[in-house]
């Protein structure tokens, strides 16, 4: 279980991810990002307090 702190410092790296998706012209760059921005998204999923 992440701690509350841990999980805001995610969903912000999730934000910021998704800001650079979005200026990012790189395929193979916006791949990576990509790619992490699905697994910050899982790792919020699994940890989510039900």
């Amino acid at each position: 279980m992440l701690s509350k702190a841990e999980r805001l410092l995610f969903i912000r790296e999730l934000g910021r991810l998704q800001k650079e998706l979005k200026k990012c012209s790189d395929n193979q760059l916006r791949n990576a990002i990509h790619q992490d921005i699905l697994l910050l998204r899982k790792v919020l999923s699994m940890t989510a307090r039900k």
